[in-house]
């Protein structure tokens, strides 16, 4: 914390004089916020000495015509972090709770597809059906998947993550999924499938690894991306070994041995491309017969009790005071 890092015109005063905190990030994250909002820096000078100058003293404003567009509350959490003492500063926690942050309201081009819903539903409740392996190709599709690919996906996160604080709670899928009527243990279960690394949340990735067949079909290029990934030693083959790599110490020889007979049918003890890509493609079906299963018991009601049409009912054919 004593070197200068970056671009000069996004330092801190802290890091240009070479003692600084993290703090130093959050006047960074106001430059950028800054640029982001009107396409222009809020500290600029041709002469390095007199931007530095600017940037010592916050030296910055809202002059510019743009600025007439932009919401008092954006310029307010700016303010509040251009501010050159650090701790006057926002920190990141208070940051996130600006009013900007909590209160920003999603734009029509934001909100995913009711059919985007749905879809994503299904892959939510199926991905606690989904084998480990299947699990590892999906999170490094994802990881290696670009923001065009992911975009709806996104928007749907978006929706999920009421809170706007990048993560989703419980509380918060839970929600999510209400109008699903499924049992509070199979939502407690498929939060639990897709929360891999058990910090009790579920993150972007993780969430997006488990949603990314909801828009449909997989090419098979990113099939074959991962696995490469998983084919670490290059052999043209996933062995056993790739899979105890990949996997972690937390899975036993055991187990790594049924996921590899599971996928390995020529038996020779190594796992081809072909056979991965017949197993992700077999399983992927699989799953989506097993939601339609799901989905047919958690719509099932007794028929015991129903009110029929004989019933007495105020106002009705047997209501002895109708008139």
């Amino acid at each position: 914390m004593t070197e200068r890092v970056g671009t000069v015109y996004t330092m801190a005063p802290q890091v240009l004089q070479g003692v600084y905190s993290s703090q130093a990030d959050l006047w960074s994250a106001g430059v950028i916020a800054y640029m982001l909002l009107s396409a222009s820096k809020p500290f600029y000078h041709k002469r390095r000495r007199k931007m530095i100058d600017q940037i010592m003293r916050a030296d910055f404003g809202y002059n510019a015509p743009v600025w007439k567009q932009i919401s008092e509350s954006a310029q307010d959490f700016v303010s509040r972090l251009l501010v050159v003492d650090p701790k006057k500063r926002l920190n990141a926690e208070k940051a996130l709770d600006h009013s900007w942050i909590v209160n920003r309201e999603r734009l029509p081009d934001e909100t995913p597809s009711e059919d985007l819903l749905a879809a994503v539903d299904d892959c939510l409740v199926n991905y606690r059906q989904t084998s480990e392996l299947k699990k590892l190709a999906l999170n490094m599709i994802a990881h290696r998947s670009t923001a065009e690919e992911i975009m709806q996906l996104r928007k749907v996160f978006d929706s999920y993550d009421t809170s706007n604080d990048g993560i989703i709670t419980f509380d918060e899928f839970k929600a999510a999924l209400h109008k699903m009527k499924y049992p509070d243990e199979i939502v407690q279960e498929v939060f639990s499938s897709i929360d891999v690394n058990r910090n009790g949340h579920i993150q972007y990735t993780e969430f997006i690894a488990s949603t990314v067949l909801a828009q449909g079909h997989i090419a098979e290029d990113r099939v074959a991306v991962a696995f490469d990934r998983l084919d670490s030693d290059d052999t043209g083959f996933i062995s056993k070994k790739n899979l105890q790599n990949a996997l972690g110490k937390e899975y036993t020889p055991e187990l790594v041995e049924n996921i590899l007979e599971e996928v390995d049918t020529d038996r020779d003890g190594k796992i081809s491309y072909t056979e991965f890509l017949q197993y992700f493609r077999k399983e992927t079906s699989n799953l989506a017969d097993r939601a339609s299963l799901l989905e047919q018991q958690s719509s099932h009601v007794s028929e015991h009790g129903l009110v029929g049409l004989d019933a007495k009912i105020p106002g009705g054919p047997y209501d002895p005071n109708r008139t």
